[in-house]
């Protein structure tokens, strides 16, 4: 691991140091990056050091920080922070996924009615990053409203429309190998994309 991702993991908790002892190879180097990475933002947010952000990163749910509402996403080699005032979630998925050979059994266990009707009827060579983009809108209401994929019928949530169960979802430019969206209660809210670098190198 290279001495930068090690600065990194200075100021990883030590919840988060026993989770990192449990990845290995490429995994181990992506959960450092992208948690030292967030210790960094945060601490821009929070005027302390990163190492003294109070951030709570347990296995399983989204991480958290007191006063602030988070969404973590992340891929091979991509991750998207959300940092907001009120509840806010974040999908990231890298367009390849979409190649599914089962991609129509996929649609029809994960779409609402009326957005699977436009699946259907949509040319096929564009059937793939249409039902993705679906996807990780759907991701995202559920992480903002606090739920997991198992908590209720993906089928009965339709984010094709931008204003879903009070809130604002949109589509996220991330570059032309992924797709992302977010979804926040804010409906004047304006989301800022920003790129993170590594401030300690």
């Amino acid at each position: 691991m290279s001495a930068d991702v090690e600065r990194l993991i200075e100021a990883l908790s030590a919840a988060e140091l026993e989770r990192l002892a449990r990845c290995h190879g490429d995994r181990r180097t992506r959960f450092a990056i992208s948690h030292g990475a967030m210790h960094q933002v945060l601490a821009c947010y929070l005027n302390c050091a990163p190492a003294a952000v109070p951030l709570r990163a347990e296995y399983g749910n989204a991480p958290t920080v007191p006063g602030l509402w988070l969404s973590l996403a992340h891929c091979e080699d991509l991750a998207l922070l959300a940092v907001s005032g009120t509840p806010v979630g974040v999908d990231l998925e890298p367009i390849e996924d979409a190649d599914d050979e089962n991609l129509v059994e996929l649609a029809e266990a994960t779409l609402a009615p009326a957005e699977l009707r436009r699946f259907h009827t949509s040319p096929a060579v564009t059937q793939p990053r249409s039902w993705l983009r679906l996807w990780v809108r759907k991701e995202a209401v559920l992480k903002a409203r606090g739920e997991g994929l198992t908590d209720r019928s993906l089928c009965d949530l339709d984010v094709s429309e931008d204003h879903v169960e009070e809130l604002t979802v949109t589509d996220i430019d991330v570059g032309p190998s992924h797709i992302a969206a977010g979804a926040f209660v804010n409906p004047q809210a304006k989301l800022r994309l920003e790129e993170w670098t590594d401030e300690s190198s």
